[in-house]
């Protein structure tokens, strides 16, 4: 298509979209005569979240946004909405950045909709990236040298998850550093110039207090010492730092054990108290099943429970 045929119709197609977000915050278009057509927008809404163009991505997520805020969509809606976006995450071989950019912007709208054991499947496929040659052999639809970017996009959505998915760190943290090694020498992207690594940074900043005390009892190991150095280095490890700050007393009882009397030891992550502090009482979130538990059950039992309140069985 001629790029100015081309421009023009995404500029029609924005237009347009911002017309249908207008009519549905109109009060005479909430009424159950028109409640069909509110569903087709709706749809139309989700779709345009996959789409490659910047502009028609923003004013269908505004779009998208004042309809949450408005009402609480049908689960039948809602189901068949997300539909494509599953279908399509089941296999790493249907990934690809518009697809992931598109869950991140649905995450970032409905991420209570969302059941932490998603980040289950995510770190499933990231998995396969140990292997790049194997990986990149299998993978038709990508460009050549896409395969990092599709990785560091799938991280990514990790501090979108709900706030459980800190039960993800020692995983996530271990499996990037060894997806750094993996990366082939000589090429864009390398362990020394890592995509990875500010993804993961917006993961561990969300759990700033838990990420520090993981980071501290590993001061000993030059793999976690070195990565944390560099991301509390970076611009976007400000929270860590500040994290920091307030926790001289951990700080030295990790670097100066011989010297800290054992009752200021740092806890290790995962112990009782810890997870208490970054995640409050058990009422803050929704506990799973155990049929729901990742560690436990089968593949395909914890992906059809990656949204709450939904049946999406079918679709796997």
């Amino acid at each position: 298509m001629n790029p100015k045929v081309a421009t023009s119709l995404n500029k029609l197609r924005t237009a347009c979209i911002e017309l249908l977000c207008t009519t549905m915050a109109w009060a005479d278009f909430k009424t159950p005569n028109h409640s069909e057509l509110r569903s087709k927008i709706i749809s139309m809404f989700f779709k345009s979240l996959t789409c490659r163009t910047p502009e028609i991505v923003a004013v269908a997520k505004e779009g998208l946004r004042q309809v949450i805020n408005q009402q609480r969509m049908p689960k039948e809606l809602l189901q068949s909405s997300l539909r494509p976006i599953l279908v399509n995450l089941a296999h790493t071989k249907n990934l690809s950045m518009p697809l992931l950019q598109g869950l991140a912007r649905l995450l970032e709208l409905l991420s209570n909709w969302f059941n932490v054991t998603l980040g289950g499947k995510l770190l499933e496929h990231l998995k396969k990236w140990l292997e790049p040659e194997k990986l990149a052999q299998s993978q038709k639809s990508w460009k050549a040298g896409e395969e990092p970017k599709i990785a560091a996009a799938i991280i990514e959505l990790f501090h979108l998850l709900p706030l459980a998915a800190s039960k993800f760190l020692d995983e996530l943290v271990t499996l990037t550093i060894e997806l750094e090694g993996a990366l082939p020498p000589g090429q864009v992207y390398s362990e020394i110039n890592s995509p990875y690594r500010v993804p993961l940074t917006k993961f561990l900043n969300r759990y700033a207090p838990l990420a520090v005390d993981y980071f501290l009892t590993r001061l000993s190991q030059p793999k976690y010492f070195r990565r944390f150095m560099y991301i509390i280095r970076s611009d976007a490890g400000q929270p860590l730092r500040d994290e920091l700050a307030k926790s001289p007393q951990k700080i030295l009882a990790s670097a100066f054990p011989e010297y800290s009397p054992k009752s200021d030891v740092v806890m290790t992550p995962g112990s009782s108290s810890t997870s208490a502090a970054i995640l409050g009482d058990d009422g803050l979130v929704t506990p799973l099943p155990d049929s729901s538990n990742p560690a436990s059950a089968p593949s395909s039992a914890t992906s059809d429970a990656y949204f709450r309140d939904l049946d999406l069985s079918k679709l796997w």
